[in-house]
């Protein structure tokens, strides 16, 4: 696995904006932190692991400054990067995930190589830098790559199919029934077609749905990535995270998200071994594979827990 070559690709799936040239600076930071780290392991230079966290610490710093344009909707250059840090600590901004690595590297490299000039570190440290502050980036560009599809997703179906909101607002169905809906119309609307589908990541896909649903239906609650509070104590130390939840102030729905024909069987079991932790009843397994704008439905029953999945499969495909 090449952390380079996964971040690139993510900045390349990125639409264009003012985020961009921020994000590519940070690459090229980690690009150079590498070539430091081969300098010291080749030429035995001590110093270039050290010269190696001061450009991790360059693509640290710029990764939250263009997180905190896109998240915060802020002009990052007209904050001091302790204030961006700040806001990102108390806001809880941050994704679970984010999170934990935004003070991973904060805590082991970011602090040390900042608060004491004669500190020197060694190539492990380096390269444990290097894989950190890459991981944060990736994850910080899947977040950044949510909002902007949710941002943009929103205002189309807002300017462009308000008649989307019209019919639905009145639909008097089950919130599973509605989700269904919204989700089918999602697809008329959003087929993308064969030739997107390289640039279409989960984030995305996720961001936009988000989006749709918070402009046709804004009455309902739509919380991405969302950590689950199990009810066994044997996975009550596991993190289980969904992609979506919807819901109002009675029910919920979880949604998981698949973008392959493999991902039929372990959607279908994921989504069993959530609702059965969490208690919600209901689930929507949406396989998402640019194929056609159509949407089949297939109905698993859970009897002995008394629930059921919907899978919504693109009506082209035969499994």
């Amino acid at each position: 696995m090449d952390l380079l070559d996964i971040l690139r690709s993510k900045i390349d799936s990125l639409e264009d904006g003012d985020h961009l040239p921020g994000l590519k600076a940070v690459l090229l930071h980690i690009e150079t932190a590498s070539r430091h780290l081969l300098r010291g392991q080749k030429q035995n230079e001590e110093t270039a692991f050290t010269d190696s966290i001061y450009r991790t610490n360059q693509a640290f710093e710029g990764s939250l400054k263009e997180a905190y344009r896109v998240l915060a909707s802020k002009d990052p250059e007209r904050e001091r990067p302790y204030d961006i840090e700040q806001y990102f600590e108390k806001n809880k901004v941050f994704r679970q995930r984010v999170l934990a690595q935004f003070t991973n590297y904060r805590t082991e490299w970011r602090n040390p190589s900042s608060h004491d000039y004669k500190l020197d570190f060694d190539e492990n440290e380096a390269f444990l830098a290097i894989v950190s502050v890459s991981a944060f980036a990736c994850l910080v560009l899947d977040q950044i790559s949510e909002c902007l599809s949710y941002n943009k997703t929103k205002l189309e179906t807002e300017t462009k199919h308000s008649d989307i909101k019209t019919r639905l607002s009145s639909y008097e169905g089950s919130i599973l029934d509605l989700t269904v809906e919204l989700l089918k119309e999602f697809s008329r609307q959003h087929w993308t077609g064969s030739n997107e589908s390289a640039r279409q990541t989960e984030a995305k896909i996720i961001g936009a749905l988000s989006g749709f649903f918070a402009s046709a239906a804004p009455n309902l609650e739509v919380r991405s990535e969302v950590k689950l509070t199990s009810n066994s104590s044997i996975d009550s130390r596991k993190l289980l995270i969904v992609d979506l939840i919807v819901s109002n102030k009675k029910e919920q729905v979880i949604i998981e998200l698949k973008r392959s024909k493999q991902g039929y069987r372990s959607g279908l079991l994921q989504l069993e071994h959530y609702m059965r932790q969490s208690n919600i009843p209901w689930g929507i397994l949406y396989i998402y594979l640019y194929k056609s704008g159509e949407l089949d439905i297939n109905q698993h029953l859970l009897t002995e827990i008394n629930s059921r999945i919907l899978a919504l499969t693109p009506s082209e495909w035969i499994r």
